[in-house]
């Protein structure tokens, strides 16, 4: 709760900022920044921001990690729960 998502469009930037952190991650790049410093996305470099269908899907378990959230994948359901504890 609490966090606010703006769009760059002439830099391709998504930048979130929640519980005094800083997000910042730019479409088709494997690295992001949190608080100003330089993350690895994933071990995989195929995954990154992208935009489908004219809207911009960010990789949801990094975005929630990073901003100190805990993210549960229930195979069975199908199902993603995000929580935060403050």
């Amino acid at each position: 709760t609490g966090g606010t998502i703006t769009w760059d469009a002439s830099t391709q930037k998504a930048t979130i900022v929640r519980k005094g952190k800083t997000l910042e991650l730019w479409i088709g790049k494997n690295i992001a920044k949190l608080n100003g410093t330089s993350v690895t996305i994933d071990s995989d470099p195929k995954v990154v921001p992208i935009i489908l269908s004219r809207r911009t899907l960010l990789p949801l378990r990094f975005v929630a990690e990073a901003l100190a959230m805990d993210i549960k994948w229930n195979a069975t359901t199908k199902a993603i729960t995000i929580t935060y504890t403050p």
